[in-house]
């Protein structure tokens, strides 16, 4: 699971700190969080943003952020993340690496390309930062004025 979230990582632009990702783009920080479960057999995907009006980022964690969110929250089907991302859930090693890393690129990478600029955001406001909790910080520079 690893080796392909860092793949798809490198591929896309992010530098790794750990299981965490980084990708600077022009006005905010793309934050990719690959999660254990602290009772072990699980894994989760935390998206986020930083957002650079707010304060110059420093590669804060996943729950520092602005903007946040779930991988299952992107996707129009969790059970299938939730089976790729779940020990036993009946994939071989190969299997779950392979069909995680086309969750990843056919749903977080197009999620992702669109969050680039406070304008990207706000024009993705009504749909895509639906799925997104959004602090109280990014609230004022969301909204439109």
């Amino acid at each position: 699971m690893t080796a392909s979230f860092r793949e798809w990582g490198k591929a896309n632009g992010f530098v790794r700190k750990g299981t965490t990702l980084y990708r600077d783009q022009p006005e905010t920080l793309a934050v990719v969080n690959l999660q254990g479960s602290q009772w072990g057999g699980r894994y989760y995907v935390n998206v986020a943003l930083w957002l650079k009006a707010v304060a110059e980022p420093v590669q804060p964690r996943e729950n520092q952020c602005h903007i946040r969110t779930r991988l299952t929250q992107l996707v129009p089907d969790p059970d299938e993340v939730d089976q790729v991302l779940t020990d036993g859930g009946g994939l071989d090693d190969n299997e779950r690496s392979r069909r995680f890393r086309a969750i990843l690129d056919r749903h977080l990478t197009p999620v992702l390309a669109s969050t680039g600029t406070l304008s990207d955001l706000k024009a993705n406001r009504p749909g895509l930062l639906d799925k997104f909790l959004l602090g109280r910080d990014a609230l004022p520079l969301l909204n439109d004025q």
